[in-house]
């Protein structure tokens, strides 16, 4: 019982901590705003997490382990490409857009603790080895290049969405990825296979 109590408090820390960090920066976030918004003593604090770096880098690498873990375990078993490809357009894309918190932090000025650059690699690699290279009018670093300016962008995006009145929604960027993506590959993806959804993101 006492195991699951400083889980409790740990996932409390993450949690408030993933807040602050979205909504003021990482910079702009002091241990002190930590402690004030969890009610927790400064100690308990540092019992878990050596300073706000670890916090963030925390929230960070378990959050986009679980977001990895669930592509790669959606994808594996489907032989078919384009059946990978749709599911990484229409199920991961969409349950990651869901967390602005979580962009937010990824594209913040903490990029050194954040290491988007293994993100991005990782997931170009991923969505690049599911993509048949014979027959596209590009190379692979090309399409690596392509699929960086794709996830950036449509992070970038969903976060002017969710967080301003530009009248575009994350519906409407994902119609606009799909089908760029089709015309870009020249294939036509149809409908997303059947597939149990991804687990609920958890808050770091």
């Amino acid at each position: 019982m006492a195991r699951l109590k400083n889980e409790k408090k740990r996932q409390t820390i993450l949690e408030t901590s993933k807040m602050l960090f979205s909504q003021h920066g990482f910079f702009n976030t002091s241990v002190s705003d930590i402690v004030h918004e969890t009610g927790f003593p400064v100690g308990t604090i540092y019992t878990y997490f050596r300073n706000k770096e670890e916090i963030i880098q925390s929230i960070v690498e378990e959050g986009w382990q679980e977001f990895r873990r669930d592509l790669v375990q959606s994808v594996d078993g489907r032989n078919n490409s384009l059946d990978r490809l749709r599911i990484v357009i229409d199920v991961f894309l969409p349950r990651l857009l869901e967390d602005l918190d979580f962009i937010n932090i990824l594209l913040s000025e903490a990029i050194q603790y954040t290491r988007i650059e293994e993100k991005i690699d990782e997931l170009t690699s991923i969505v690049s080895s599911i993509i048949p290279a014979a027959g596209l009018p590009f190379n692979r670093s090309q399409l690596e290049a392509g699929l960086m300016v794709y996830f950036l962008g449509i992070l970038n995006a969903a976060r002017i969405a969710r967080s301003s009145s530009v009248g575009v929604t994350i519906a409407d960027i994902m119609s606009f990825t799909r089908i760029t993506i089709e015309q870009s590959l020249g294939v036509m993806l149809g409908p997303t296979p059947v597939k149990e959804p991804m687990s609920t993101p958890t808050s770091s």
